[in-house]
């Protein structure tokens, strides 16, 4: 069942409702904080929702970088599954 919680991003609340925990949801938000704390620090803008949308951006970024990385990954272990299994369906007709 949903749960709301309220989340402080980049000083604003947000109300959202998840089926998520209230732990998860508030590391995600902390996430989001840290990512707005770097640009900001960076200084190449100041205007705050190309700062808040430049976060997101990143993050984004990230995650389709994780994302190809498990494809990539799945696929060498599918490859190295086929290898194993053709070995040893040769052990096992000898």
């Amino acid at each position: 069942m949903p749960t709301r919680i309220d989340l402080n991003i980049a000083g604003y609340t947000l109300s959202v409702m998840s089926d998520r925990s209230p732990e998860h949801l508030q590391q995600l938000g902390s996430m989001v904080n840290e990512r707005v704390r770097e640009i900001q620090k960076g200084g190449s803008t100041t205007n705050y929702l190309n700062v808040i949308l430049l976060s997101a951006i990143t993050l984004a970024d990230e995650v389709l970088d994780l994302k190809e990385k498990l494809e990539s990954q799945n696929g060498k272990n599918e490859e190295a599954e086929k290898s194993l299994l053709a070995a040893l369906e040769l052990a096992l007709d000898q």
